[in-house]
Order: structure tokens, then C-alpha cells, then sequence
């Protein structure tokens, strides 16, 4: 087979190449509020509820407090592993709400909790072979073998009370997920993916029929963003842009969180 056709025939593949949403474990997050389906496919599932009203009524948010489901982690993947997908779902909610919310540690408006309910571990040799095969074939690559997911729930209170609350599943996809040589290199993207999500429920409550609450000034933006990063840590910026051509793993370019007590904790 000539290079040409295998990129012909591979990329067929990878059109239709996604990993199945990862079936949550053990108890999420428990809420009475009405939720809305928003995707239901074999490789992503997602449903919401947001009371914009309350959401557009507060000026300020606490961190995210992070916890995993216990059996939620996949085999192959370590306890520090998991708690670097799951530092990274709080630590990008936190830093994408900074820009329109002040972070307030103590008595916040919201009240913001995240509950990791799936890591499904990738496969490191399929990986590498992708990143491999990617410097001879053109454009994007990735074997459609061996893809992650990541699985969660978001609740966002306000005096004890749900005002947006997110369930999170999907499967990587041989496109859109980069290859990165880790057993938790789907799972780390996808988890910045979920806290999107969550933001976006709060940034832009109502969608394109309603408000879009404002950015802050910078300088509290700044402040904010600052206050995020002291809490869950930054990520390598020389490390996040070399991963966009290099197989890096998350483990190689992030840290995780410099406090100990801001470690995910396990949950039954």
C-alpha cells in the first residue's frame, strides 16, 4: 500500500473514530432540579440544568472543590495521575469563571463542586504509534485504538440550593483528542473540555436568547486568575505549546496543585 492510500484509507477511519462516553461509577452528584438532555451520542452524553436568573444574580465564586468517585480511576492509572485530570477540571473551571466572577475563597455567592465519575485510561502504545505514523502522514493523525474518556458532574449552589448542575460524559476522538504518550493523556483534555462546559453554563447562562454576563476589569481578572493558579497550580506554558506538536504527557508539563489540602479526595 502506498503512503498515499494508507493516508486515504486512515483518515476514513478517523472520521468515524471515537471512543464510547465512559459509563459513570458509583453516585454522582444527587439533584432534584429538572435536567435537559444536550448531546446523547455513543461518544458523548451530556445533560444540564441552569436557573439563569440565579446565576446572573451573583458577583462572586468560591474554588472548586474536586473529588473522585471511589472505582472511578481505569486500570493502569495511579492516584497522582488521577488527581492531575481531575486538579485540571478545577483548575480551568476556576481560571475561565475569574474572568467574569471574583474569586472569593470565603463566602462566596456560588458555591462551585465537581465529582469525577469515570478516568478510562488510554493506551500508551497506541499513542506513540500515532505520533510515529503523524510525521508521514499529512494533517492530523491518530489510530483510532486505545482512546480515553473522562466522566463527571458539576453542581453550582447558591445558599445550598442547585442553580446549575452538569452531567459530563465522553470518549476521545482520534481528531480532536491529540495523541499524548500517558494512560491519562485523553482523560487530562477531556477534563478541560468538561470545565468549559461548566463555565459556560455560568458565563452564558441563558445562551444566545438572553444575557452574557460581562467580563471584569483586568486587573481583578488578573487577581482572579492569579488566585486559581496559587490554588490548583499552572500547567507549563513552554510544555502546553510544545505538546501541540509533540506527544508530551500531562505528567511532563503540569504539576498539579502546590497545596497538598487541595488534592482531590477519593469519595465512596
Amino acid at each position: 500500500m502506498s503512503l498515499r492510500t494508507f493516508a486515504v484509507v486512515s483518515l476514513a477511519l478517523l472520521l468515524a473514530a471515537c471512543a464510547s462516553a465512559p459509563k459513570p461509577v458509583g453516585t454522582g452528584i444527587r439533584t432534584e432540579q429538572p435536567m435537559a438532555v444536550t448531546k446523547d451520542e455513543a461518544y458523548a452524553k451530556t445533560e444540564r440544568f441552569v436557573d439563569a436568573e440565579a446565576v446572573l444574580a451573583a458577583r462572586s465564586v468560591g474554588f472548586p472543590r474536586v473529588r473522585i468517585v471511589e472505582g472511578a480511576v481505569g486500570e493502569g492509572i495511579t492516584p497522582e495521575q488521577a488527581a492531575l485530570v481531575a486538579n485540571r477540571a478545577a483548575r480551568d473551571t476556576c481560571v475561565q469563571l475569574a474572568r467574569r466572577y471574583r474569586i472569593e475563597p470565603e463566602a462566596p455567592d456560588l458555591d462551585i463542586e465537581i465529582v469525577v465519575t469515570a478516568i478510562a485510561p488510554t493506551s500508551s502504545g497506541a499513542a506513540g504509534a500515532s505520533a510515529l505514523i503523524g510525521v508521514f502522514v499529512p494533517g492530523p493523525f491518530r489510530l483510532p485504538a486505545g482512546l480515553g474518556g473522562f466522566a463527571a458532574d458539576g453542581a453550582v449552589r447558591a445558599d445550598l440550593t442547585d442553580v446549575a448542575v452538569l452531567r459530563w460524559a465522553e470518549g476521545a476522538g482520534a481528531i480532536t483528542e491529540d495523541a499524548k504518550v500517558s494512560r491519562i493523556g485523553d482523560a487530562y483534555q477531556l477534563a478541560g473540555d468538561f470545565a468549559d462546559d461548566l463555565a459556560k453554563a455560568l458565563n452564558d447562562p441563558s445562551g444566545a436568547q438572553g444575557d452574557t454576563r460581562l467580563p471584569l476589569e483586568a486587573s481583578e481578572r488578573e487577581a482572579g486568575e492569579a488566585r486559581c493558579w496559587a490554588r490548583f497550580g499552572r500547567a507549563s506554558v513552554v510544555g502546553r505549546g510544545a505538546s501541540i506538536l509533540l506527544p508530551l504527557s500531562p505528567e511532563s508539563i503540569d504539576a498539579g496543585a502546590p497545596d497538598q489540602g487541595a488534592a482531590p479526595l477519593k469519595a465512596g
